[in-house]
């Protein structure tokens, strides 16, 4: 029976560990060249992140006193008419070097309640301390979504990593 228990926890614990590393590239991991976003240090930008699963459209912002990220994220209709409840969704922000290496990455993401229906839009609001010899930023993210009925829908996963390890 112990031998069972602790199976059982070395796996639960193998499978956080993937998706942690997942959700959060390492850092010294570099970005691929087309998701790389100039970054501003001192003014005002204005992006899209447009995908097969999403729209985010944001407005980076630099001062003295920190970064500012807002923006408005939506979910594609391809997802959410077959699958129109958000189980999780994590949407990270990366800081990457000149050369694209990742200096730190930040948890953007919105707030939703869990197996709820997808809203049109979620809004993001975040301060963030921004990291010294930042040159670019990137986004990556993970959700996993849900049919109506789950035991005939099932979920689906979405996710965007694009990054590797030198």
């Amino acid at each position: 029976m112990k031998i069972q228990i602790l199976i059982m926890v070395f796996v639960s614990c193998l499978l956080s560990t993937a998706c942690t590393r997942f959700i959060v590239p390492e850092i010294g991991a570099i970005a691929q060249e087309d998701s790389r976003v100039a970054y501003v240090a001192d003014g005002e930008q204005n992006g899209t992140l447009e995908t097969k699963d999403l729209t985010f459209e944001y407005t980076l912002s630099g001062s003295d006193n920190g970064a500012h990220l807002i923006g408005q994220l939506a979910f594609h209709r391809s997802l959410t008419a077959t699958y129109p409840m958000i189980k999780t969704f994590f949407l990270k922000m990366s800081w990457l070097d000149a050369d694209g290496y990742v200096l730190k990455t930040v948890d953007v993401s919105p707030f939703y309640s869990y197996l709820s229906y997808v809203p049109d839009k979620l809004k993001i609001d975040k301060q963030i301390e921004p990291v010294a010899g930042s040159k670019y930023i990137s986004f990556n993210y993970y959700g996993v979504f849900q049919g109506e009925k789950p035991d005939v829908s099932g979920e689906w996963d979405i996710f965007l990593f694009p990054f590797s390890m030198p």
